[in-house]
């Protein structure tokens, strides 16, 4: 017998070697088994559904109308129903709930009298019967507009007229409400050459504010008594 040929030891120990190798083999695959039942569960087990976290609404009000801001609540009425995408042939409808006293009263004149067709129609007609007459023409309003009380109520006055005016450049804003300007701000704004119209109504501000400190530090006259 050649020496390269296997005794039957050797024989008999790979033999073994391999038998062991298929046991360590089913037993690992029989754990694996076992393990994937402990998590499907017993036959006939229907694991509970996954928890689904809502989605957080935000709960907006519409607000009412009567009569009182007409653009104000033109504004707020139109982002409300472009949040919720809400059709414009339910819009009119909707908002006739939320209106009350003169409103509601003209309202219900111009429906019945079948003036109140589209909710375009409806925005016009109300902004046209409830807000102030220099809105029919604001950008007119907005070049006479001069200041005659403080900077701060010129300015509410100005941007309540440029809020309806569409394609003006920010330079003639600026222009505009520099012009305005009671002269002698009007002045020291100039001075500075403010480029944007923030700046012009913050230096409008600073200098208001100066003049106002410069009148408080005049001494007040006294009258002598001539006895």
């Amino acid at each position: 017998m050649s020496s390269s040929t296997p005794s039957v030891d050797d024989l008999a120990s790979a033999i073994n070697t391999l038998i062991l190798s298929q046991q360590s083999f089913q037993t690992s695959v029989a754990n694996d088994i076992h393990d994937l039942r402990s998590r499907l569960g017993p036959p006939g087990f229907t694991p509970p559904p996954r928890e689904i976290t809502p989605t957080t609404t935000i709960k907006l009000d519409i607000p009412r109308f009567d009569g009182t801001d007409p653009l104000g609540w033109i504004f707020k009425i139109t982002q409300f129903f472009d949040y919720h995408s809400t059709p414009e042939d339910q819009r009119l409808r909707i908002a006739s709930f939320y209106m009350d006293g003169e409103a509601l009263t003209w309202f219900q004149w111009m429906h019945q009298n079948g003036q109140l067709m589209t909710w375009t129609t409806f925005l016009h007609a109300l902004e046209t019967r409830f807000a102030p007459s220099q809105y029919e023409d604001p950008k007119g309003a907005l070049f006479k507009l001069s200041q005659t009380t403080s900077v701060k109520e010129y300015q509410a006055q100005f941007e309540s007229l440029a809020n309806h005016i569409v394609g003006l450049p920010p330079s003639c804003y600026l222009s505009c409400f520099i012009s305005g300007l009671k002269p002698a701000i009007r002045r020291e704004v100039l001075a500075f050459q403010p480029v944007t119209l923030v700046q012009a109504i913050s230096l409008a501000k600073l200098q208001e504010e100066k003049f106002a400190d410069r009148g408080s530090q005049q001494p007040r006259s006294t009258q002598s008594n001539n006895h």
